[in-house]
């Protein structure tokens, strides 16, 4: 589950989030549309934290990630599924072979990505 409770980004003198409070459970999927530049992407960044909020908190599975330390935020991404816009695979690699260097990075047991 996710829980966004009063979140705001601002970037200067631009607000690209303002108050957001939003509860999504687990299974549920949400689409978010807009214009370019109404900060759709900024929101899903402060879902995990890749942008910090200046106002709210961000809760994921019941733990507040805004209160955190950065190594627990690193611990807590690794049971958080993101799936980027842009990504990059190695080039030489077969798909099996990207998706096992993911796993072994993420420390996993040999076991999970043979």
């Amino acid at each position: 589950m996710i829980t966004l409770t009063n979140v705001s980004k601002q970037f200067g003198r631009d607000a690209a989030v303002r108050d957001v409070s939003l509860h999504i459970e687990r299974g549920e999927v949400y689409g978010i549309i807009g214009a370019s530049g109404a900060g759709k992407s900024t929101l899903l960044r402060l879902m995990n934290l890749l942008e910090t909020p200046d106002t709210g908190k961000v809760t994921v599975d019941g733990d507040e990630l805004t209160g955190l330390s950065s190594r627990q935020l690193r611990e807590k991404r690794h049971v958080i599924g993101m799936i980027f816009q842009q990504f990059n695979l190695v080039a030489n690699k077969t798909v099996y072979d990207n998706v096992a260097a993911s796993l072994k990075l993420a420390g996993r047991p040999r076991a999970t990505h043979e």
